[in-house]
């Protein structure tokens, strides 16, 4: 089996948290829908992960609870974090499996971008599908809620 990478977008997301915390921001109506779809459309695909690696925001998990049942990391780096944290995490996931790395933007933009060469906007829920060819990795698909076409 070839090892492949998920890198997705959190779900749309309340724009306040009751703690005033962005941390804390729970998913929105749309973003409960966001995610229900995007499981759907990666079952339909047979992109399952066989683990995943999400962000420790309020949103990320939401995210994911509506989506798969598949072993987790909750990783706080990755937390708003930049290609200088993202990279090191997406280059060294186990050869052989399905990784899901669940996060936010701006870093899952230059995460996609630095990993195929090509800049994606990634709206909310989106997933970059990635295939790993020797040591290139290569943008099979995004998935967009929207739309649910491939580009």
């Amino acid at each position: 089996m070839s090892t492949r990478l998920i890198i997705m977008r959190h779900a749309n997301s309340r724009p306040e948290s009751d703690t005033g915390l962005d941390h804390d921001r729970p998913l929105n109506e749309q973003g409960l829908a966001e995610a229900s779809q995007m499981s759907q459309a990666l079952i339909d695909r047979d992109w399952m992960p066989d683990m995943a690696l999400i962000s420790s925001s309020k949103r990320t998990q939401e995210t994911f609870a509506l989506m798969m049942d598949v072993p987790c990391e909750i990783r706080p780096e990755i937390y708003l974090a930049g290609l200088d944290t993202l990279l090191p995490i997406a280059t060294g996931i186990e050869e052989g499996k399905t990784t899901l790395m669940l996060g936010h933007n701006p870093g899952c933009e230059m995460l996609i971008a630095t990993l195929c060469g090509k800049y994606h906007p990634i709206s909310t829920a989106t997933c970059a599908l990635f295939t790993k060819d020797g040591p290139h990795w290569v943008l099979q698909s995004v998935l967009r809620p929207e739309a649910l076409d491939s580009i």
